[in-house]
């Protein structure tokens, strides 16, 4: 028979256990390139292999094509670090950094602030606003898919688009916001769409003030969070997968055979190959948590229920940490106790 003194040992212990039974594996990933690199552009003949890669903008009307024409796309495998497949809603990222390497300078003026779609349109343009800083920042998205392509089909030399290079809105793989509910949204013509694109992240040169110019060699940092929960949804998406695939885009504007490009390092550059030089990285801090983080929730399915009880019941007289709720080195009927207040 339980007694008084055991009840409220129980209500004790069962106040610890909603406290502190929340598991966790934490991670703090480093990866020093990406497992693949591609310079997302209509007219490039060597996908997958560049050793360095541009990205710019171009919202004129002589040709037809994405308001962010050039992209990049980051792949990482993840899964040496971090293991996949444990459920997507039980990663929590606190941190991650992506640094990247300019390959020539930034002559436009350093803009690290997102600038309004209006910036973007011809002065003679009745919804025209005037851009209040020198420059173009450089953005770091999500990666979306089309087109019958995948996260999980998509390589570095899967065709630009089923329809070659022009046109708009045909890219298989697209930079892209995160929306709530999980959804991603095509940000490549986020001009003619008419909304200011929402990154991830916007490249950040440590020390440099708005409007230098950058050196070659300049690193710009992109770091942000698992805080917003659209954001977070498509991170442990990628996670639970292994596999993140991150898109950089930039509105700085084009000209035929001219204008502002940035030019990034690939993995692929003999500088980055010798060391001299890196080409993107990625640090990923956080933990996979027990997902529910229910308490007397043993079997990991959100409930406590019969499944729970079964194998508390296994563990009966054993020290088993997971049992034993009031940590008196056994699980006995005081846990027993415990765990059916719990159901």
């Amino acid at each position: 028979m339980i007694s008084v003194r055991d009840t409220l040992l129980a209500g004790a212990c069962l106040t610890m256990l909603v406290a502190g039974t929340s598991w966790s594996d934490s991670f703090d990933a480093v990866f020093p390139e990406p497992t693949s690199d591609r310079w997302n552009y209509g007219f490039n003949a060597t996908p997958g292999s560049r050793p360095v890669a541009s990205v710019f903008g171009y919202t004129g009307t002589l040709y037809e094509f994405d308001d962010r024409d050039g992209q990049i796309v980051l792949d990482f495998d993840t899964t040496a670090l971090v293991p996949a497949g444990a459920g997507a809603d039980r990663y929590q990222v606190d941190s991650i950094v992506i640094e990247v390497t300019l390959a020539d300078p930034l002559s436009g003026g350093y803009d690290p602030s997102v600038d309004d779609w209006r910036t973007h349109l011809p002065p003679d343009h009745p919804q025209y606003l005037a851009d209040e800083d020198p420059g173009r920042p450089i953005e770091l998205f999500a990666t979306g898919f089309r087109n019958g392509v995948s996260a999980a089909s998509w390589t570095e030399t899967t065709a630009f688009s089923p329809v070659g290079p022009f046109g708009e809105g045909v890219r298989n793989a697209f930079a892209a916001e995160c929306l709530p509910g999980g959804g991603l949204r095509d940000v490549s013509n986020s001009v003619v769409d008419g909304f200011t694109a929402t990154p991830l992240a916007i490249g950040i040169a440590e020390g440099s003030a708005p409007g230098v110019e950058l050196a070659e060699g300049t690193v710009l940092r992109f770091e942000f969070d698992g805080s917003d929960p659209a954001v977070a949804h498509w991170l442990g998406t990628g996670l639970d997968a292994g596999r993140m695939l991150f898109s950089l885009s930039s509105l700085v504007e084009a000209e035929q055979q001219g204008g502002d490009f940035v030019d990034l390092y690939m993995r692929e550059n003999p500088l980055v190959i010798v060391g001299v030089r890196s080409a993107a990285t990625l640090r990923i801090v956080g933990e996979i948590t027990d997902g529910c983080a229910i308490p007397g929730d043993l079997d990991g399915d959100c409930i406590v229920g019969g499944g729970d009880l079964g194998i508390f019941l296994a563990s009966w007289g054993t020290a088993d940490p997971a049992t034993d709720f009031n940590l008196d080195g056994v699980t006995n009927g005081i846990d027993l106790g415990i765990l059916l207040s719990l159901f």
